[in-house]
């Protein structure tokens, strides 16, 4: 019986083999953050950290005026990165 494979699916084995998983998702995460808020916001930004066990992004913001101002689009946030990313990862968001 022969089985027909994808590069994907080799390389997504393989990461999973040696547990780069987290770190890619991480990856994918932060990365569609800065996708959905823009260079604007994205400049405005310290720093960026998901943590995949908690499903939660951490985003450190430089204005407080911002921070108050997403506190307000935090649902709209989440919903738009995880649909960025094609399934739930992001569960909770953290303005700091």
């Amino acid at each position: 019986m022969s089985h027909e494979y994808t590069i994907k699916d080799l390389i997504d084995a393989a990461l999973r083999k040696y547990n780069f998983d987290d770190s890619i998702t991480r990856g994918q995460v932060e990365q569609a953050y800065r996708d959905v808020v823009g260079e604007f916001i994205v400049k405005l930004t310290r720093a960026v950290h998901y943590d995949s066990t908690s499903h939660t992004l951490r985003v450190t913001l430089s204005v407080p005026a911002l921070k108050n101002e997403l506190t307000y689009k935090t649902t709209d946030l989440i919903d738009a990165i995880n649909k960025k990313l094609d399934h739930a990862e992001v569960q909770k968001l953290v303005l700091l």
